[in-house]
């Protein structure tokens, strides 16, 4: 079986149509991305604890995809736009003691941004031990911003009973770009206190894929969601913003290119006989890495991980020697 060389299965791999994505724009937007990308890389390689340096991961990636998105005076994004799905959520609860017959009752009020429905929730219970009761729910006020500026109020009649563990959802007329909802409750006589939460769903900002800068702003997005993590994966974080990188024009042909040279300098040298002792950073593959610290671990183990680390390195000694020189081009052609 004919076998490639790495750098040729690279290129052979590049020479391969693909359908899914059209490649970035060569601009000044992919320009800074490549650059705060190859940042990236060696913060994750270097930074001792990822998480002190989240906020400069965070600030990095969003300020990009601010960038690729276009943002508008008014708010609004060209390549990017809110739909009716949960992007987030703003709540606040409250004791409730007022009856629902009195001319003034309990008033919850929450604001947020982009907002596009209002929850009223009551909780199971009203505190650790006492079980909630229902909750009336009279009117929702509500004070919307639209993106042009425009303010409009509304006052909604719900009139409805929420029981213990159920929710009642009023759809707002459009995502308003800030909402401030107030819910009048009240509970069913004074002995029967309750606790109640008023949430405003936010709109989700789904990006638009006929962006000339989707595919980059998707690896943003999974980057974000790696730094956010309680415990930043640095092997996640490496990887996907290695693929991001690969993604800015040229730079997987700079690559292929690079391993190209390095094959032929390889090549060259054991030609020349000149690889003894010649070991420079870069050489040993992620497997042969991978080997030498399971070497390292079953040689501080028992007598029997130890027999099995020398063997282990004899094997990897055996599989690293060099191959004369005629074997090595026969095999790479």
């Amino acid at each position: 079986m004919r076998k490639l060389a790495p750098a040729a299965l690279l290129l052979s791999v590049l020479s391969i149509p693909l359908a899914a994505e059209a490649p970035l724009p060569r601009d000044e937007k992919v320009t800074a991305l490549g650059a705060d990308l190859h940042a990236l890389t060696r913060v994750a390689a270097v930074a001792k604890d990822l998480r002190d340096n989240r906020q400069v991961i965070l600030a990095i990636v969003d300020e990009n995809i601010e960038s690729m998105r276009e943002k508008r005076d008014d708010g609004t994004y060209r390549w990017a736009a809110l739909q009716r799905e949960e992007g987030g959520r703003v709540s606040d609860e409250k004791a409730v003691q007022k009856v629902q017959t009195e001319k003034e009752l309990q008033l919850i009020t929450v604001t947020a941004p982009n907002a596009y429905r209002v929850l009223v929730v009551s909780p199971r219970k009203r505190n650790f031990v006492s079980a909630n009761n229902r909750v009336f729910v009279r009117n929702i006020f509500l004070e919307s911003t639209a993106f042009s500026g425009t303010v409009t109020k509304h006052e909604l009649p719900v009139n409805v009973w929420v029981n213990p563990g159920d929710t009642h959802g009023i759809a707002l007329p459009e995502i308003g770009k800030s909402v401030r909802a107030t819910a009048e409750v009240g509970v069913e006589s004074g002995n029967k206190q309750a606790v109640a939460e008023v949430v405003l769903l936010e709109a989700k900002l789904v990006d638009d894929p006929s962006s000339p800068y989707y595919p980059a702003v998707k690896r943003l997005l999974q980057l974000r969601e790696i730094a956010k993590a309680d415990d930043i994966q640095r092997g996640a974080l490496k990887t996907i913003t290695d693929e991001a990188i690969l993604g800015i024009p040229g730079e997987m042909e700079a690559r292929a290119a690079e391993l190209q040279r390095a094959v032929e300098a390889r090549k060259a040298a054991v030609a020349a006989d000149q690889t003894k002792g010649s070991v420079t950073m870069g050489d040993a593959t992620p497997d042969v890495i991978h080997e030498l610290l399971e070497i390292q671990r079953l040689l501080g183990g028992t007598l029997e991980e130890q027999t099995e680390a020398r063997k282990r390195l004899q094997g990897l000694t055996e599989a690293l020697r060099p191959q004369p020189a005629e074997k090595l081009t026969t095999a790479t052609s």
